[in-house]
């Protein structure tokens, strides 16, 4: 006979599962209440800490000269807010006809909570290569764009730009620092029923394969990592879903249909549901 599973609760439909959030610290508590409110098991691990840097000296003046202005994270948004707040000014001071622009679906929203005048774009993905397909960033010659970004990332995004004939400025406003490695947490995490990780940035990721190669020499985690490729885990875009197949991932792969916390909660229930397909298909 079988081993059946216990029903699953239709108040906690979710409750097997046990979520990995690697979100930096200020950015997890949303994601992990909408979770649990579910039922999942939510353990903190933040693999890296949002750091501000300072704006350019002649920010306040130049700021207004820009058409465009693309944000390429919601840290960009938040850490542009606060450094001009800094300078007890309420709001960057966006020129009359200027919008902004969004990389990824939080990025938007964290735009709309600011009030900026910021721009609809009929667009399923909010990553790079699509928002220089759109209408509007075709033949920009003329147009002064901004990034607001942080140290690192692609250069496709400036690249593409300048070849479509624009001039472009970019503000790199924060960097990532690796945080330490989530001990305890870890060791709940692989002691869990049905563990997932969510790697909502690349960088996220390879913070803590990087912090599970530094602690190999401890005896728990001699095989920590390939363990941890053979779970699931939830991405936030293809990108980092071909980075981590490219490195050896076996486990399942779970491309979040949007990216925002109601993505994360659907990727979940998603991966709880073929669990129990799978449960159901093995009973005699």
């Amino acid at each position: 006979m079988g081993v059946h599973n216990p029903p699953v609760s239709q108040t906690e439909p979710l409750a097997d599962l046990t979520l990995l959030n690697t979100r930096p610290s200020h950015q997890a508590a949303d994601l992990t209440a909408l979770a649990q409110a579910q039922g999942v098991t939510v353990l903190s691990c933040p693999t890296l800490a949002i750091e501000s840097l300072a704006l350019p000296q002649d920010a306040m003046g130049v700021f207004k000269t820009f058409d465009k202005i693309v944000f390429v994270s919601r840290n960009a948004v938040t850490v542009l807010a606060e450094l001009f707040q800094t300078q007890e000014v309420a709001s960057p001071p966006f020129a009359q006809v200027a919008q902004s622009y969004a990389i990824g679906q939080a990025t938007h929203q964290a735009l709309l909570e600011q009030g900026w005048p910021t721009a609809s774009l009929n667009h399923d993905q909010f990553v790079s290569e699509d928002l220089l397909a759109s209408e509007a960033m075709q033949d920009l010659s003329g147009q002064k764009i901004l990034i607001v970004k942080g140290e690192g990332g692609r250069p496709t995004l400036k690249s593409g730009l300048t070849l479509a004939g624009a001039d472009v400025t970019e503000w790199f406003i924060y960097r990532r620092i690796q945080e330490p490695f989530c001990d305890q947490a870890w060791v709940e995490f692989q002691a869990a029923k049905h563990p997932v990780l969510l790697a909502s940035s690349l960088q996220a990721w390879s913070n803590l394969v990087k912090n599970l190669a530094a602690a190999i020499g401890q005896p728990a985690l001699i095989h920590a990592q390939d363990w941890l490729f053979a779970q699931d885990i939830i991405v936030f875009s293809q990108r980092i879903e071909k980075a981590v197949k490219d490195a050896g991932w076996q486990g399942g792969i779970w491309v979040v249909p949007q990216q925002t916390n109601d993505g994360v909660l659907a990727a979940l229930t998603q991966i709880r549901t073929e669990a129990q397909t799978i449960d159901d298909t093995a009973k005699p």
